[in-house]
């Protein structure tokens, strides 16, 4: 894949990062959570775990927007999204937020439901449980003080599950190896924003399809988090569908190929 891959949108306030792939007549719009490195880095690497999307859907993951301040919310964060979709004339598109990014999705899916055809969330939060502002504060203190070790050893061994953090531990801390202190300074700005999600009273105004999915083993947003939007929405009466994965963790949308086919069966569902 070359590198251009990786494309740049420009709106009057900011940059964003985005790459973009498939061949598909709806867009898929993927909005990554918290990463030490933006998926930007290694854009060239999501072609092959997210092809079966690619006949269907043109794909567009996003990172955030270049330049940062502490105090970033994540409604700026909601906010600046929908204006890079919007200066990219992307809408009535498929949206799908992991961890962070599903904090950030259910705010643009409320707030400008004309833009959201079906959202999923995966492994992500309405409210930040007592675990959550544990483990995500921890991460954020280690990113403050530069401790590039603390922090690719605490993230390895919160996100993914011992037996695949064992098995891929090589190649994880070699993605790693080399992260600057300013992206330690990005990551923490991010991570510190997890602390004030707070979307549950506006899961109501989501008028799209919506797909759930946690993990049973997840150490960062616990399935309890899922549990609770599940129950805003179907009060509600938002369509809702719930699936948890048993015996992953919190990286489990990128540990199993059934995260993924999950999602796919549910964007393939009733499409005219």
């Amino acid at each position: 894949m070359s590198e251009d891959l990786v494309q740049c949108v420009r709106t009057a306030g900011f940059e964003m990062e985005y790459a973009k792939f498939g061949n598909g007549s709806r867009a898929l719009v993927i909005i990554p959570g918290l990463a030490i490195k933006s998926v930007m880095k290694s854009a060239a690497s999501l072609q092959v775990p997210y092809k079966m999307f690619t006949e269907g859907f043109t794909l567009y993951f996003f990172d955030r927007r270049k330049d940062v301040d502490p105090g970033y919310s994540l409604e700026e964060m909601a906010r600046d999204q929908v204006l890079a979709m919007q200066a990219l004339g992307l809408k009535d598109v498929a949206l799908y937020g992991v961890s962070q990014g599903g904090m950030v999705v259910q705010h643009i899916a409320a707030t400008h439901p004309e833009l959201v055809w079906k959202l999923v969330l995966g492994c992500s939060t309405s409210k930040p449980e007592p675990q959550q502002l544990e483990v995500i504060g921890n991460w954020a203190r280690l990113a403050r003080a530069h401790d590039r070790e603390g922090l690719v050893e605490a993230f390895i061994r919160d996100c993914f599950s011992s037996k695949f953090a064992e098995r891929y531990s090589r190649a994880l801390r070699a993605m790693y190896k080399d992260v600057s202190e300013a992206e330690m300074d990005r990551f923490a700005v991010f991570a510190r924003e997890c602390d004030n999600v707070d979307t549950g009273d506006m899961l109501a105004s989501i008028k799209c399809p919506v797909l759930v999915l946690a993990a049973s083993e997840d150490r960062v947003v616990l399935p309890i988090a899922s549990d609770k939007i599940v129950e805003k929405l179907r009060t509600a009466n938002v369509p809702c569908e719930y699936k948890i994965f048993e015996g992953y963790g919190h990286a489990a949308f990128d540990e199993i190929k059934e995260y993924k086919d999950r999602i796919l069966q549910f964007l393939l569902k009733e499409i005219p």
